[in-house]
């Protein structure tokens, strides 16, 4: 199966944020990064989150939204979300979910040749939800019942699985961006024998590493100086 990745454009109207962030560039990139996924075939394509920054008001963060999701729509080309902090930060789950058609992780997707699992680790270490209980971007946590979830739909499945989160499962980035419970998660995916690949955003330097033959990969962020990231993976 052949993906069409991106993570963190944090597009907003804003020229620079946090010194080294072209936010504003970010829809342009969109646009080149779904061109290059259109002529290379790409089955689906999946924003890893951060898709939109805080804007000078809630309607222009909503019309930033609704921007670059008729962008996104105007390729006949699948198309999947994870939420990131900044998303949280700016719209509560369902509003953000109902704008841009995806539905709410955690859930699954299931392919020909794999089980694809997204995951949602914007939870406070009480396991209140960022839009509800303000973002705690250094707080990042997988709720009990989403490893629960993440156990029951690797065992029900003989296909191999791709695991997709914003925040990272790989605690060699970083440390302030990884899940504090990812060790957790890390054991059921080992433990299930099914997870070559655990796909992330959020750190955005970007990684790419083995932990006990299972390959951790985060894509460096779209927003980070005028040059664009992106990749087609296949899996």
């Amino acid at each position: 199966m052949r993906l069409g990745l991106f993570a963190d454009p944090h597009y907003c109207r804003a020229d620079v944020l946090c010194r080294t962030r072209r936010p504003r560039l970010s829809l342009d990139k969109i646009r080149a990064a779904m061109e290059a996924f259109a002529a290379s075939g790409v089955e689906l394509c999946i924003c890893m989150g951060d898709l939109i920054d805080h804007c000078d008001s809630a309607e222009e963060s909503r019309q930033c939204l609704d921007e670059v999701m008729s962008l996104i729509r105007s390729y006949p080309l699948p198309f999947r979300l994870l939420p990131g902090n900044h998303d949280y930060g700016v719209f509560s789950a369902e509003e953000f979910f109902a704008r841009t058609g995806c539905p709410i992780p955690p859930c699954t997707l299931d392919t020909d040749s794999h089980r694809l699992i997204f995951l949602d680790a914007n939870y406070r270490s009480d396991f209140r939800r960022f839009d509800v209980a303000g973002v705690g971007w250094k707080d990042a946590n997988l709720p009990p019942e989403q490893l629960v979830f993440l156990q029951t739909a690797l065992s029900d499945t003989d296909k191999p699985c791709v695991v997709l989160i914003h925040e990272n499962l790989d605690d060699g980035v970083q440390i302030d961006h990884v899940v504090k419970n990812a060790g957790d998660a890390r054991r059921i995916i080992e433990e299930s024998g099914k997870v070559p690949l655990v796909i992330q955003g959020h750190y955005h330097k970007g990684a790419d590493r083995i932990i006990n033959g299972i390959r951790y990969l985060t894509l460096p962020a779209m927003c980070e100086g005028e040059e664009n990231h992106y990749l087609v993976l296949d899996i």
